[in-house]
């Protein structure tokens, strides 16, 4: 009996129809990695590239830009949230100066997001700023 309840369960874990297997839930963590971001309109920075890394539970801990003469200009985050339902993404990210918020949507493969932010956001000393408006993700 037990042999037989054994390859019951093993049976039910290959479908994955048993109520105590674990089904992934739509957790925002399938953003961990870097991603390049690029603005619809650069404004000032035309020339930057800019990349997005999120952590492993999918919250943005880091902005940064590169300059086309080799200038960096990086912010580490702390305290911005993520939420994904289904497809749409909230990214909440506080900032001295007020709370800059982007909605998009990710796309069905999960490699791309395209949405707009509030407002610029400063990306440190070198006075770089990652334009508001229109922005897409890719996946790096």
């Amino acid at each position: 009996m037990r042999a037989h309840g054994f390859a019951l369960i093993g049976t039910c874990a290959l479908i994955a129809g048993c109520p105590f297997t674990e089904v992934p839930d739509n957790s925002v963590a399938v953003l961990e990695g870097t991603w390049s971001v690029t603005p619809a309109e650069p404004g000032d920075f035309e020339g930057f590239e800019y990349e997005a890394v999120f952590d492993s539970n999918g919250n943005l801990v880091q902005l940064s830009a590169e300059g086309p003469n080799g200038e960096m200009a990086t912010l580490t985050l702390d305290n911005a949230t993520t939420e994904l339902d289904g497809s749409a993404v909230t990214i909440t990210i506080p900032r001295p100066t007020g709370t800059r918020i982007f909605e998009g949507t990710l796309s069905d493969d999960q490699n791309t997001m395209i949405g707009s932010v509030t407002q610029e956001i400063n990306l440190g000393d070198l006075e770089v700023v990652l334009p508001g408006g229109d922005l897409t993700f890719e996946r790096i």
